[in-house]
């Protein structure tokens, strides 16, 4: 069986985890890398083999691929993907695909409509927990949860809201797309923040903001985020709890359940990261996504939800 002849655009942090993911899983041919930094481009070149590009136009001209990954800021989705799709080639998008809900809609109905394979980057989704988590809430009645993403404060573009769309578009994503995963679709999002808490100005996204999310399910949960911690306090998952007790999922660390019996705590066995990838190549190989767990079009949902979020913080 020929390998999967895959080309890149960006060639950042996120893009390197997913090369040396993608070397270890094998099975692949990386020929092309594209990046607008060429020099970035021409690094990935040194380290992995095939040919250096500064316009992914040009690259997907020349190339002859099997599928595409995208790796790019939040501000620079769009016209990439929509080169892609108008090559016929499969796609995996990291997160968040895009920062304009009326594009990603657009970007989705498009995919869709052609039948091309996609994939994003909810590598929670992949989780051998979640699949648990899954298993434990079928039979379960949620009240409601709680969820978190707490941390830092990130450097570069993330701390420009234009460019990187804030906390909420670039790291609560992951915890709104869990909720979305395990609760289905929101009807009603209502957000509120503070700006004031770090005496620091090179920055204009929010330092901490809370997002009350009403699911058409009946369930509603709370969503917190926070980027101005200081002594190395993380805290990221969800607290769900529910008729019989509470289940606790920590992010791609632990799932504990708590009832009036018993206290049971599992463990991931799995690589969720590893998972995703080979699942996006295993796809491209069979030309079937049926087993792609996040889409373009379910990541889009995501991607709407953080600018819903974003939208009822500017209008506060």
């Amino acid at each position: 069986m020929s390998d999967v002849r895959l080309g890149f655009i960006g060639t950042g942090g996120n893009m390197n985890r997913h090369l040396r993911e993608l070397t270890e899983i094998g099975g692949t041919k990386f020929v092309a890398f594209c990046d607008i930094v060429v020099e970035k481009a021409e690094q990935a070149v040194t380290q992995y083999g095939g040919k250096a590009y500064g316009d992914y136009n040009q690259m997907l001209a020349s190339e002859e691929l099997d599928a595409v990954y995208i790796s790019i800021p939040p501000f620079a989705h769009g016209a990439p993907e929509r080169a892609v799709v108008a090559a016929g080639l499969p796609m995996f998008v990291e997160k968040p695909v895009h920062m304009d809900a009326a594009e990603a809609k657009d970007i989705a109905a498009e995919v869709e409509e052609r039948g091309i394979i996609t994939a994003c980057g909810y590598q929670e989704r992949y989780l051998d927990i979640i699949d648990k988590a899954q298993e434990l809430l079928a039979d379960r009645r949620v009240g409601f949860f709680m969820g978190y993403w707490m941390g830092g404060m990130p450097g570069g573009w993330w701390r420009e809201k234009a460019k990187s769309g804030g906390q909420l578009m670039e790291q609560t994503t992951h915890e709104f797309d869990m909720a979305r995963y395990l609760f289905g679709e929101v009807k009603t999002v209502y957000a509120v923040a503070r700006y004031d808490l770090i005496p620091n100005t090179d920055y204009d996204i929010e330092e901490a903001s809370a997002v009350s999310l009403q699911f058409e399910s009946g369930v509603f949960g709370v969503m917190f985020s926070a980027c101005f911690t200081t002594n190395g306090m993380r805290r990221s998952g969800l607290d769900i709890f529910c008729e019989d007790g509470s289940l606790e999922y920590h992010l791609r660390s632990a799932l504990v359940l708590s009832t009036a019996d018993e206290t049971t705590t599992w463990n991931p066995q799995n690589n969720c990261t590893i998972e995703m990838d080979s699942t996006f190549i295993d796809a491209v190989r069979a030309g079937d996504g049926s087993a792609i767990r996040s889409p373009y079009s379910d990541a889009a949902k995501t991607a709407i939800l953080s600018i819903a979020a974003n939208h009822s913080l500017e209008n506060r």
